[in-house]
This record gives C-alpha cells, structure tokens and sequence, in this order.
C-alpha cells in the first residue's frame, strides 16, 4: 500500500504489479523513491511509469514465472526507456530503475 500512495502522491505509473508481501513492498518502495528522487533532482519535469509483465517459463522442476519491467521517462525533447528481465520480480525492478536513472544522468549530461 506506501508503494501505492507514493507513485499516486508524485504522478507515478504502476501497471502490471504482481502481489507482493510485506518486506518485498518496502523493498519496491526504498527502490522506486530513491531513483525517483535522484532523477527528481536532475530533471525537474517528467512523468514515470513502471510497467511489469510476467511470462511463464517451463524446466525440469515446472513452470517458472520470469518478470520484464520496463521503466519510462517522458519529459519535454527526451524519452527514456530501460528494460530488465529477471526470474525474481524485485530483481528486474531494481535493475531496471538503476538503468533509467543513469540513462537519465547521461542525457542531461549531453546538454
């Protein structure tokens, strides 16, 4: 739910989000604001979404969910997308917000 109440307080998209517990929550949550603070800081007007999408994957023991996030900035002359796909959800969250923040940085750079 603080995951929630963040992204709605500061105009963020969520879609696709699985189910997630408590510690996996708040996890999501320190992930999502401090990324969206430091871009924040660099880039003062933009809208975020974070989008997931899950795929089923078969092996030996069964099937497997694998989870792809993609992370997009569309702010005024620049869009900025980054993708990651990981078998835990957290993972690719983090891996992906990571990736839009530098991608963030290396563009307002080149100004």
């Amino acid at each position: 739910m603080a995951l929630k109440k963040f992204s709605q307080e500061n105009g963020i998209k969520l879609l696709g989000f699985p189910e997630l517990d408590e510690i996996d929550e708040l996890t999501a949550l320190s992930t999502v604001k401090e990324n969206f603070e430091k871009i924040s800081n660099v880039l003062p007007e933009f809208e975020m979404t974070i989008q997931a999408k899950e795929f089923g994957q078969k092996n030996k023991k069964g099937a497997r969910k694998q989870y792809e996030v993609h992370c997009r900035i569309i702010a005024p002359k620049k869009k900025i997308v980054s993708t990651a796909t990981e078998w835990n959800f957290i993972s690719a969250l983090q891996e992906s917000c990571k990736s839009l923040k530098q991608e963030v940085l290396k563009a307002v750079a080149k100004k």
